[in-house]
């Protein structure tokens, strides 16, 4: 089911929504350390209008802080989110896009592009933006948790594709979080730049072992490099291992409804042979009470006669034959049923026994279902 981006940003901000590929939209501006460029009552009045679904007067208060700070990134990402929540996914994509490359440091407009690449059903491209988001920020819960549902949807999709199930059928949506609120306290997401915190010295111990020469400490900007090469590190991991975890759950998903579908099918397979079963048994019954109305009744209208006879010759003789009888006796059993769709092959034994003659065959029938009954199209003694 595709993501319905406009109605679920219609209730923003406090509730809970559930998407398909479950993913999380981030609607934030940043804290770099440095005064913004929106005026506190043009961020209120803003915010005011999205969570009110006044999307135009948004729009247009976005437009006007542009004419003021046309290059600043947090009033080119509301109009981002704006256009995002009005459906214009085409340019909301080139909008965060463009941010992406002029700061490619920022993890919040690759989870947007994210979100709306999974929306368009774009997986491969949502997982990559998502991974930079990561790569951004290795402490980025939003992202993770987006790319670890849309590469589950991709394990799903590749499970089924491979089961030949029905990729749609899958289980229940879980319930994530649409953030909406524009807010600066972005403590889990945001690198705030300040003063490097050296961890408290632990308590030096005397031990009997040759004194070692004194630890050169790296230089701050190594430090820090390595600190961040291992950050990443970690991410990628983190990502690996969650993209494994989701893999197993989407193959133990998808077989359970391989196992369900197949189920299913057997179980209609199975309705449909007692169908069957009971169409050529009240044949019988009626061939037995020589009911010759119900007995024709159970061939269909474009069965075929034995010997190339035409269906009025084939009736007058069959009517002859049986009602000249006093006595028929007709009992079915051992039946072999072959269905595939509306059509069906079936084979069983016949008991025959009328005035002086009693036999036993096997024959074969193809029936039809038409109108909702099972109808014999032909018949042949073996």
């Amino acid at each position: 089911m595709p993501f319905d981006f406009l109605s679920a940003f219609k209730r923003l901000p406090k509730y809970r929504f559930p998407l398909t590929p479950a993913v999380v939209v981030t609607v934030g501006v940043w804290a770099w350390g440095c005064q913004s460029a929106l005026a506190a009552n043009a961020l209120d009045a803003i915010k005011q209008s999205i969570q009110s679904g006044q999307l135009d007067q948004a729009f247009k208060l976005v437009q006007q802080e542009r004419q003021v700070s046309p290059k600043d990134v947090q009033v080119q990402f509301l109009e981002a989110v704006i256009l995002a929540q009005q459906g214009q996914h085409e340019r909301a994509i080139e909008a965060f896009r463009k941010i992406t490359e002029a700061h490619p440091e920022l993890p919040e407009p690759y989870n947007n592009l994210g979100v709306l690449y999974a929306a368009k059903g774009r997986m491969d491209e949502a997982r990559a933006s998502f991974e930079k988001a990561i790569l951004t920020h290795a402490s980025y819960s939003a992202a993770h948790k987006n790319l670890a549902d849309v590469q589950a949807q991709l394990a799903r999709q590749a499970y089924a594709k491979a089961l030949q199930v029905d990729p749609k059928v899958k289980a229940a949506t879980p319930q994530l979080t649409l953030l909406g609120a524009i807010t600066t306290e972005r403590t889990d997401i945001t690198k705030i730049p300040g003063p490097t915190v050296k961890p408290a010295a632990m308590p030096s111990v005397t031990l009997p072992v040759p004194a070692a020469p004194p630890a050169v400490a790296p230089a701050p900007a190594q430090t820090d490099k390595a600190a961040e090469e291992q950050e990443k590190t970690a991410a990628r991991e983190a990502s690996k291992l969650a993209a494994k975890e989701a893999a197993k759950e989407a193959q133990k998903e998808v077989q359970k409804e391989a196992s369900k579908a197949l189920a299913d099918k057997q179980k209609e397979q199975n309705a449909e042979s007692e169908s069957i079963k009971q169409a050529l048994q009240a044949w019988a019954r009626n061939w037995s009470q020589k009911d010759i109305k119900k007995y024709f009744a159970s061939y269909a209208n474009n069965f075929d006669p034995p010997d190339n006879m035409s269906r009025t010759k084939w009736e007058t003789e069959r009517e002859l034959r049986i009602t000249s009888k006093k006595k028929i006796q007709v009992a079915l059993s051992n039946f072999k049923i072959d269905i595939n769709g509306n059509k069906a092959k079936v084979s069983f034994s016949q008991v025959y026994e009328s005035d002086n003659f009693k036999g036993n065959s096997r024959k074969s029938m193809e029936l039809t279902k038409q109108g909702g009954r099972w109808m014999i199209t032909r018949e042949t003694v073996n």
